[in-house]
This record gives structure tokens, sequence and C-alpha cells, in this order.
């Protein structure tokens, strides 16, 4: 019994890492006959692991997102590994024994990162754009303290809170928010845990007990393109957002001759709007400048830098009751 469990958990692991594996090459990978693995095949089936033929001469595959936990490498490892597979034969004969089995089982978890990768990118181009923030979908996932955590990332300033994901829980956590990404749906927060030493990625979601501190940080040696390209594999577009600015008559006509750091993409003269397009780790150059010109410019949209500024005002406000 025990060498048949081990047998089924093998296919899995073989059909994974190989979708449209014929039974002849499982039979052969788990030393059995075809017979067998056309008996094993119905045994998965009875268990509900959703393994589905293909048809003659294409093999077996799984049905949607079922896989074994992927692993977490980079691009390169996972390059590497593939090179592996074109050499296997000749290499095989000098590895200890388990080698195969163990690289087969890599191999399966780095195609279900391949995969998940695939679909994020793709719920990314459908999700995000440049207007990324105003999305009711990010709405409904506003954290109480994202207004709180968004000032923090412009003013950079450290925060400190508790943070829960899964079953893992942790308290009194200092972060150094570098910025905030919106991905499938939700808000995730960029910034350097001094807990563990490392740049970590936080959902909103599970942040609570927020505490802005004194503390001030830099991250003038942190490339948010290279982190993301490792993270997520995220393109250009879905790095910036786009503020829409309201000015007084003088101000916007200023602005429109005197090419400032920040270029409009859009002018509406009559409605005195100026739209821009802002990567994410410029935000905080371009909300600075948007305070330097005081009560001549006012951010209509996205609503959380508003929000922003309305927090930023009050705190400032309540210094002079």
């Amino acid at each position: 019994m025990t060498d048949r469990l081990i047998r089924l958990m093998r296919i899995i692991t073989l059909v994974q890492a190989k979708p449209g594996i014929l039974a002849r090459e499982l039979a052969e990978r788990c030393s059995t006959s075809e017979r067998t693995i056309y008996r094993d095949m119905d045994a998965l089936s009875a268990m509900h692991i959703p393994i589905t033929h293909l048809g003659h001469g294409k093999g077996y595959t799984f049905i949607g997102n079922f896989a074994l936990y992927p692993l977490d490498w980079s691009e390169e490892e996972a390059a590497a590994f593939l090179e592996i597979r074109a050499r296997i034969e000749d290499i095989k004969l000098l590895m200890p024994d388990g080698f195969e089995g163990a690289y087969e089982k890599v191999m399966a978890a780095g195609y279900k990162l391949k995969v998940d990768k695939e679909e994020k990118m793709e719920s990314t181009k459908k999700d995000s754009g440049l207007n990324w923030m105003e999305k009711n979908s990010y709405q409904q996932e506003q954290s109480t303290f994202l207004t709180q955590i968004l000032a923090s990332v412009l003013k950079q300033k450290s925060i400190q809170a508790d943070y829960s994901e899964n079953a893992f829980e942790e308290y009194g956590t200092l972060i150094d928010p570098y910025c905030l990404v919106p991905l499938e749906n939700r808000f995730h927060l960029i910034g350097y845990c001094h807990r563990f030493g490392r740049i970590r990625t936080f959902h909103i979601g599970g942040l609570s007990n927020v505490k802005t501190k004194s503390r001030a940080f830099t991250k003038e040696h942190f490339n948010l393109q290279t982190f993301l390209k490792q993270k997520w594999s995220l393109d250009q577009d879905s790095l910036q957002v786009e503020f829409k600015v309201k000015f007084d008559e003088h101000t916007l006509l200023r602005v429109i001759k005197e090419e400032p750091t920040f270029q409009p993409i859009k002018i509406d003269q009559q409605g005195r709007f100026l739209h821009f397009v802002v990567d994410i780790e410029q935000d905080i150059h371009f909300i600075r400048w948007i305070t330097c010109l005081e009560e001549e410019a006012e951010i209509i949209e996205p609503q959380y830098y508003r929000e922003v500024m309305r927090y930023q005002l009050e705190k400032w406000l309540s210094l002079y009751k």
C-alpha cells in the first residue's frame, strides 16, 4: 500500500512538472506498466485529484489550479533548472540516489510558480491601469489605516504595527514604509522590516494598531523596479498613478508655460484641471510640489491622496488649537 501511495504522489508531481505527459513515460518514470498507470489514474480520480486526459497522444494534465506548493525562486534560478532537464540523462549516473525524484518535485513546483505569475500578470492588466487607485474594488479593500500609512510613506516616517497573515501573527513590528502597490484587488505595503532585517511586502488588510513614529528613514538605496520585477513581474504601466489637480487660473497658465518637473499629460483649461502621470516612487516629490503651491492647487483624484492631504492638514491644525 505504501509503495502505491508513493507512486501516486510521484504521478501528481510528474503531471505538474510536465503537463501533457504520456502514460508510457509515466510508466517508465514510475518503474511500472501502462496498465498500472491507468488504474492509478482511476484511483486519483476517485480521490478527487483533478487530472484529465487530453486525448490520444496528448497525455495528462491538471484541471484548474490544482498544484503542489510553489517555490519562491528567481527567473535565473528557474532557467538554471530548465537547463538541467536537457542534460539530465548525461548527469543522472553521476548524481546520488533520489536526485531524479527531487528534481521532478522542484520542476513541478516551478511550473506552478510560472502559471501563478502568468495569472497575476493577466489579472493586473485587467484590474490595474493609470487610474488604479480610483477603482471600487480597492475602495472595498481599503484599510482604516490606509490614509495614515500613505501619509507615513510620503513623509518617510516609520510605522509600528501588528500584522496577521494566514495563521501567522506578529506584534509591534517596526516598518519603514517605502511605497504602496495595488495587486489583485488589494493594496500591498513594501517596506523594510526591522524585525527580520529585510524588505518585505505586507497586505494592508493584515495590518492593525498602526502608529506613526517620529523616526525618519531614507530609501535611496531601494530600487522599486528591480524588487517588483523579482516579486511580481509587473509592467511599468501598473506602477504609475494618474493625478487630477485643479489650479487657480494664474497658476494653471504658469504651470503650462514654465515646463515644471512634472509635465501634464492632459489639459482642461476651461475647468482648470491638469492630469499628471507619476511613477509610484515619485509620488513623494509630486505631493511636495503640490503642497508648495498651497491654496493655488487642489488634488481632486485619486481620492486616497486627497484624504492624505486632508489628514496632514488636520494634523497641522491640531498644533494650533
